[in-house]
């Protein structure tokens, strides 16, 4: 008499816990959609900051959700969050792989934090999904110009113009892509169009600057360059460029304050943080420099450059050890520069080892020779 009603007292609990179950997810389900509705309603009201609170929210609910996701990577590209919005669309993309707006979106965050690299693969894919899509080809082929593949960009970058014949940004870019090519006749025709078409655009300005620049007219190039930057307050590398420009004519603390500018538009661009650990080792503020080269190294483990300013400040601080660490991974990178050879010599001799700093001393030999065959090589060339 005792065995049913406990069995039916048991379904009736397992009943009542799977109906609270659904009631929760229900409930759950209407929590998501209202965050999800609300955040989009405070997009469209460029209230960043709400819209992102009311996402998160959603993602406690859902952390798979695709929807999510993307919205977040979105708000942070507009906010130029970009190590962000890089993270929240490479989990979109993760959910839904063919999607193409979360593929090109996530080649446009690396493409605008200036890591061409990271670009290169999510670009080419949303190529592949929408072969005509402008943007995607443009930003393609100036990855690829800037990654110094200037004839695989020129496809791309002509494409573009074909669709765009006037199009300023994509001028400046083929511009750029037949200087690297050295076809001469094709950068004048270029440049002769976008000066006729924008005959007072950044671009003539940038492009000028540099022309003053490789005529070493150091003054008319900074000139330029400044006109470009009241145009483009914000344009990339054109506080670097005067920056370089200072620096080669040793004018240390204007290029220190044009580093820091162009730092400014864009974090953590190597080129500047290399060259203000250079001037900070060369006025002897060592570990200053060490800071400057361990966060342009962290950014470009690829780049030789800061690894090898590393070694230099390790060795003014008499840390020789690390300073022969950082030449090995200099020499891992390029094998073939003389530099790394000789202040890796100078830090075995330092520490006493003698056969070492003899090896390091013969390579750097063999490397000078090499290299002032293949100057005089091209000096020769040239004059043919």
């Amino acid at each position: 008499m005792k065995g049913p009603p406990r069995r039916r007292r048991a379904s009736i609990l397992a009943a009542a816990c799977i109906l609270t179950a659904v009631v929760r997810l229900s409930n759950a389900q209407a929590a998501f959609e209202k965050y999800l509705s609300s955040a989009e309603e405070r997009l469209r009201q460029k209230d960043f900051a709400g819209a992102e609170n009311l996402l998160l929210a959603a993602e406690k609910i859902n952390p798979k959700s695709f929807i999510v996701h993307n919205n977040l990577g979105v708000l942070y590209l507009q906010e130029r969050r970009y190590t962000d919005s890089i993270r929240e669309f490479t989990a979109a993309r993760t959910l839904n792989s063919d999607d193409v707006d979360v593929v090109r979106n996530l080649g446009t965050s690396h493409f605008l934090k200036g890591d061409y690299g990271g670009a290169l693969e999510p670009l080419t894919r949303a190529k592949e999904l929408n072969d005509r899509d402008l943007k995607t080809r443009y930003q393609l082929g100036y990855a690829l110009l800037m990654l110094d593949r200037p004839a695989k960009a020129q496809p791309e970058l002509e494409y573009v113009l074909a669709a765009m014949p006037a199009d300023a940004s994509t001028l400046f870019a083929l511009a750029k892509v037949y200087e690297a090519k050295r076809d001469q006749d094709k950068v004048g025709e270029t440049f002769a169009t976008l000066q006729r078409a924008h005959p007072d655009s950044v671009f003539v300005h940038v492009l000028l600057g540099e022309s003053y620049d490789i005529q070493e007219n150091t003054a008319a190039a900074i000139t330029e360059y400044q006109k470009a930057i009241e145009q483009a307050p914000s344009m990339p590398r054109l506080h670097f460029d005067i920056g370089f420009l200072y620096w080669e004519s040793a004018k240390y603390p204007d290029a220190v304050d044009e580093f820091k500018k162009e730092l400014e538009i864009s974090p953590g661009f190597v080129p500047a943080l290399y060259y203000l650990g250079d001037i900070a080792l060369n006025n002897e503020h060592f570990h200053e420099a060490l800071e400057f080269f361990q966060s342009a190294a962290s950014r470009n483990p690829s780049c030789l450059e800061p690894f090898l300013g590393q070694g230099k400040a390790y060795l003014r601080l008499n840390r020789l050890d690390e300073a022969i660490d950082q030449f090995k991974r200099a020499a891992r990178i390029d094998g073939e520069q003389p530099d790394v050879y000789y202040w890796m010599a100078n830090a075995y001799r330092r520490l006493g080892k003698a056969a070492k700093s003899q090896v390091a001393t013969a390579r750097f030999q063999v490397l000078s020779e090499k290299a002032k065959t293949a100057a005089l090589s091209g000096e020769q060339r040239r004059g043919r």
